[in-house]
């Protein structure tokens, strides 16, 4: 009898074992699996440090203390044998003084430019015997070779320029032959181999000069014709030996 009970409990420890281990295999079936996280190295964290401000540092003062000088004995310098000279001190090199840059040279006044040597000269002769219709000027080219005796001779090939005051240009005949400027006896008759001629009278500044073949012979003269009276201007060109 014993042993029946025995057997019934020991059914009886199996069913409840078999119970429970079949409720904790439900559970552990329901129970969610663990989902595995990766691992990570942690980054370090970076903390700011704040600038320090640097602590100035006294300046320190040097205190000088005087020193008394000591005595000392001022070396003689050896004297040299008499036979030998003392050998020279080095003369110290002057150093370069800056040079002045050279003034400026203060230009010369310009002087006059010497009037060119011409073989003849030129006197000129102004007379109130004018004429309304023109402008007249006469002239005589000669050469003289003793003007006490009356040496000379006319000259051929001449002419004379003359520039009128509009600053025009006219060209006298060729010289050749002799006449009067007037009237023989005249107070204004004058020996002419050669004259200009404008037409009608004007009055104002004038110049003339004598060429040879375009070469100017003589200086240049200016003369001056008025409105009235009318007149006329007579050119003596001379050669003087």
């Amino acid at each position: 009898m014993k042993q029946l009970r025995s057997v019934v409990w020991l059914l009886v420890a199996l069913l409840v074992v078999v119970s429970l281990a079949c409720s904790v295999g439900e559970l552990l079936v329901r129970s969610p699996k663990p989902t595995r996280e990766p691992t990570r190295t942690p980054r370090p964290t970076f903390t700011k440090t704040p600038f320090l401000t640097p602590t100035p540092f006294p300046t320190l003062t040097p205190t000088f203390t005087p020193v008394e000088p000591t005595a000392t004995d001022t070396p003689v310098p050896p004297t040299a044998p008499p036979s030998e000279a003392p050998a020279p001190e080095d003369t110290p090199t002057p150093r370069p003084r800056p040079t002045k840059p050279p003034a400026t040279p203060t230009p010369a006044e310009p002087t006059e430019t010497p009037a060119p040597q011409y073989p003849f000269t030129v006197t000129p002769y102004t007379f109130n015997t004018g004429s309304a219709v023109e402008t007249r000027v006469t002239a005589y080219v000669v050469e003289i070779f003793d003007a006490s005796s009356g040496q000379f001779q006319d000259l051929y090939g001449y002419q004379f320029v003359l520039v009128d005051p509009q600053g025009v240009e006219h060209m006298s005949n060729v010289s050749g032959g002799k006449n009067h400027t007037t009237g023989e006896g005249l107070g204004d008759d004058r020996w002419m181999n050669m004259e200009a001629k404008i037409a009608p009278y004007t009055p104002g500044h004038y110049k003339a000069w004598l060429v040879l073949d375009g070469v100017q012979q003589s200086p240049v003269i200016e003369f001056d014709l008025a409105a009235q009276p009318f007149q006329y201007v007579h050119l003596d060109f001379f050669k003087q030996h």
